[in-house]
């Protein structure tokens, strides 16, 4: 299992390609709008890909999930709780897809949107490998993802349910679980983070919103995070 990162400094994003070598197949996880590029990199790894996964409903950026489905047949999947209209896949928390030699969890991660869903991709030749959590707009690099970007009457509920996620699905897991986020440094959907990759173990030591006690001291301090760049923007 590899995996490539695609890092849009002008957005401030990344997409992912987790691939199985030696099926030689590829999952891209939320590709932006401008494809060519992720095809090629497969095609120089040896690998086609043949699903396009999604962590949510991007507010910041154009997907382009349905341009590798017209373009070479990839399987879109995302979450049920989206309510697409297109054809995919849809996958609730617990469903698991297999790519080659990789297998895909989907961990239900609502805050940063209410359907969000992160992905935790295991080597099921090499089980002692480290997991790989693809957590979108969860947890991310020294920080966490907006909550307010659907109407400040909603920020309050969502982080509520961003807290819980991270303490509920994501911390459980082992310290040594890599975490690519879809959000980084200069994203709109996000303040303070880092860009490139992290640890579930580096974030427990060392993010500040992740050593709050309860959802009321979580909330009251992303959020105010949040309205500072809100203030900026």
């Amino acid at each position: 299992m590899r995996v490539r990162q695609f890092i849009d400094e002008g957005l401030g994003n990344s997409a992912h390609l987790v691939i199985s070598e030696s099926h030689g197949v590829a999952a891209l996880i939320d590709p932006l709008r401008d494809v060519d590029y992720y095809v090629d990199a497969a095609q120089s790894e040896g690998a086609r890909i043949t699903h396009v996964l999604e962590t949510h409903i991007h507010n910041d950026f154009v997907s382009g999930s349905r341009e590798l489905a017209a373009l070479i047949g990839a399987r879109i999947v995302a979450s049920a709780d989206a309510g697409l209209e297109f054809d995919h896949h849809p996958v609730r928390d617990g469903d698991t897809l297999a790519v080659g030699d990789v297998l895909l969890t989907v961990l239900a991660t609502p805050g940063h949107t209410p359907e969000h869903v992160s992905y935790l991709a295991q080597n099921t030749v090499k089980p002692a490998e480290p997991a790989v959590l693809f957590s979108g707009g969860s947890l991310l690099v020294g920080a966490v993802s907006r909550t307010d970007l659907l109407g400040h009457e909603h920020s309050t509920g969502l982080a509520h349910q961003l807290y819980h996620s991270l303490h509920q699905k994501i911390l459980p897991l082992d310290d040594d679980v890599v975490v690519y986020p879809t959000h980084g440094a200069g994203s709109f959907c996000t303040a303070a983070a880092g860009s490139g990759s992290t640890t579930v173990g580096r974030e427990r030591r060392t993010n500040p919103l992740l050593a709050l006690h309860g959802p009321a001291a979580f909330c009251y301090a992303s959020l105010g995070q949040h309205a500072q760049l809100s203030d900026v923007l």
